[in-house]
């Protein structure tokens, strides 16, 4: 294993390769103004097509909604000595850049420094991905068999519901069985000393105020949508965070969170009374609650601000993700992930939940145990997003460990 391991600190120039080809293809999905994730997933497919997998299976999920009229995912699979199979699920599909000002260069040209490669994407996920092709092309390379049947999920449509990506499989087309072993690396922190099994409830709510535009100089003429929409998101942040205040400290943050994050289609100058303003709140909340009182107690306060302010207030569930029993901190993968990480790295690392969401949720309503683990700065969904080379490197050399089954 020294000598493969040897052969992954020699890939550097490869996993720079991979990342700015795969940055360079803006995978957003259509609901963030984005034409899906195909022209990535192509460039995947070519690239691993010559590298000596046992089958790579590519399934094209309809959506018309995209150019391709199609959302793709794509199995890669190696033969092991014994049929369990070990999955690594990783997605194509990337956030937006956000404000690109915020940005030292383009989201999209991915840049090498001091070790580290800046770019959309680059952590979230496509670190994971890239380690997980290290540890599949060093078994390739060698013509060596890995001790469990390996399987490279690189799927669509995480990162806003799933519905064409991990929710679409479980629903249509069913590869998974119950000894099956399922990481998803899709999160972990800097001293790769988590692994996480558990999630929060998520609820993703956007609300429409509608008052009546008018003159800025006759209020008395209109109803201000953006006053409307200001006193609902203090009352719901006020009443959700004092009615939803346990604490688990199994979570990273130990607390139910309600954050508002998107407000848009307000006027564009200072002279007129807006007569539309949208607000979005995502929530991420302990699995101790039930979703649906929260919504019952977030349309009390909508009705409330309606009834004060005179505006009428739409309401549309975006993510409505009640959070399932989390994985056994015993189970099969958990004891995977620690015994490799603990030969490489000289420690354990310990079960924790997150509050972010990842296709292990579905996985896990389904009964399947998943957990997840990497090591990365956390930088997902910022500005300057940046993965450390090493990194990626390192943790291949853990997916590689785990293949082997040594």
């Amino acid at each position: 294993m020294d000598d493969f391991f040897k052969e992954i600190d020699g890939m550097e120039n490869l996993v720079i390769e991979i990342q700015k080809g795969l940055t360079a293809i803006p995978a957003i999905n259509p609901e963030n103004g984005g034409d899906g994730e195909y022209e990535k997933f192509l460039f995947l497919r070519k690239l691993i097509g010559s590298w000596g997998f046992d089958s790579l299976e590519e399934f094209l999920v309809p959506d018309d909604r995209v150019k391709s009229k199609m959302r793709p995912s794509l199995i890669a699979t190696i033969n092991g000595k014994v049929e369990q199979k070990l999955w690594i699920i990783t997605h194509l599909d990337v956030v937006p850049p956000g404000e690109e000002a915020l940005w030292d260069n383009s989201p999209y040209n991915a840049v090498v420094k001091n070790g580290r490669i800046y770019g959309r994407g680059v952590e979230d996920n496509q670190q994971s991905l890239v380690s997980s092709l290290l540890a599949a092309k060093t078994i390739l390379d060698n013509k060596i068999k890995p001790h469990y049947t390996v399987k490279l999920f690189f799927i669509a449509d995480e990162e806003v519901g799933s519905d064409k990506g991990i929710k679409w499989f479980l629903e249509n087309n069913n590869f998974f069985s119950k000894d099956d072993l399922i990481m998803t690396p899709d999160g972990g922190e800097p001293s790769g000393k988590t692994i996480e099994i558990a999630e929060k409830s998520i609820l993703w709510i956007m609300f429409k105020v509608l008052g009546k535009q008018s003159h800025g100089s006759r209020p008395d003429k209109g109803i201000n949508s953006q006053r409307a929409a200001s006193h609902l998101c203090i009352r719901l942040d006020d009443m959700l965070h004092a009615k939803y205040n346990g604490t688990d400290p199994v979570y990273d943050i130990p607390v139910s969170t309600f954050e508002p994050t998107r407000r848009y289609n307000n006027v564009a100058n200072m002279n007129t009374i807006p007569g539309e303003e949208h607000l979005g709140f995502d929530c991420r909340i302990l699995p101790c609650y039930r979703l649906s009182d929260v919504i019952d107690d977030i349309d009390v306060v909508s009705k409330e601000i309606e009834k004060q302010s005179g505006v009428k207030i739409e309401t549309d569930i975006i993510q409505n993700l009640q959070a399932p029993a989390p994985t056994p901190p015993d189970a099969g993968i958990v004891r995977l992930i620690q015994k490799s990480v603990n030969k490489l790295r000289g420690f354990i690392p310990q079960p924790i939940g997150i509050g972010g969401g990842t296709v292990a949720a579905y996985l896990r309503m389904k009964g399947y145990h998943a957990a997840l683990w990497s090591t990365i700065d956390m930088t997902m969904h910022s500005p300057n997003e940046y993965s450390i080379i090493k990194n990626t490197m390192d943790d291949a050399k853990v997916f590689l460990d785990m293949m082997m089954g040594e």
